[in-house]
């Protein structure tokens, strides 16, 4: 991946209390499966991959709300200064967990001009994930109908939905809430499942059928 100018640029939304400063400031997770989509991607074409991560206070407890806007308000504004600085480039939107929300979020805000532009919205253990949502799903083989811990949010606008998938693995809490509920600490599958070589290389090839669908 370079780090200038990309046919696409993708913006990584790191989860809760990850380093902003390890694997671009994107998290594991997303830099793990950017990177399997990227290697499908350049065996196919000379297409060029740019990570970038979202800037923004990724801490869980009181303030994770107001850390969810501000990543949503710092992922609109990378949309615009990279737009304009990379003005050939289109752009992908990945996040985890609290990252994952982020990149909802920022999805439903999207002005004309960004919309045009963004040929990918990724979202891994989104915590408003909404299984009623018309956009492409993968959980990895077992079914997982219940909605985000958060409950299930806003569907992605029309013009998105080709472009957006969410992932999800079964036993994660987090994006598959139980309908008995849970009260367990946070699982070992959210925090480990979707970092796993084998794992990232499904998610990598989703998002590289996304982009093949839209043309990258």
């Amino acid at each position: 991946m370079t780090t200038k100018c990309a046919d696409l640029i993708v913006l990584g939304a790191r989860g809760s209390d990850q380093s902003a400063t390890k694997n671009f400031g994107a998290g594991t997770e997303v830099k793990a499966s950017v990177t399997a989509m990227a290697g499908r991607l350049h065996d196919r074409s000379a297409a060029t991959v740019r990570l970038v991560g979202i800037p923004y206070p990724a801490a869980s407890g009181p303030a994770y709300t107001a850390n969810v806007f501000t990543g949503v308000d710092h992922a609109l504004k990378l949309l615009t200064t990279l737009g304009k600085a990379c003005p050939d480039s289109q752009f992908g939107l990945v996040g985890f967990s609290q990252g994952a929300q982020i990149v909802h979020g920022a999805a439903l805000e999207l002005n004309r001009t960004q919309i045009r532009r963004v040929v990918l919205v990724a979202m891994i253990a989104d915590p408003r994930r909404n299984p009623t949502d018309q956009i492409a799903g993968w959980s990895y083989g077992a079914a997982t109908p219940g909605p985000g811990k958060l409950g299930a949010g806003t569907p992605i606008p029309k013009a998105l939905r080709s472009r957006a998938i969410s992932f999800c693995a079964e036993k994660d809490e987090i994006c598959n809430w139980p309908s008995g509920g849970y009260s367990g600490h946070l699982s070992d599958t959210h925090r480990h499942f979707y970092e796993s070589s084998e794992h990232a290389a499904q998610t990598g090839k989703q998002l590289d059928a996304i982009l093949k669908t839209n043309g990258l």
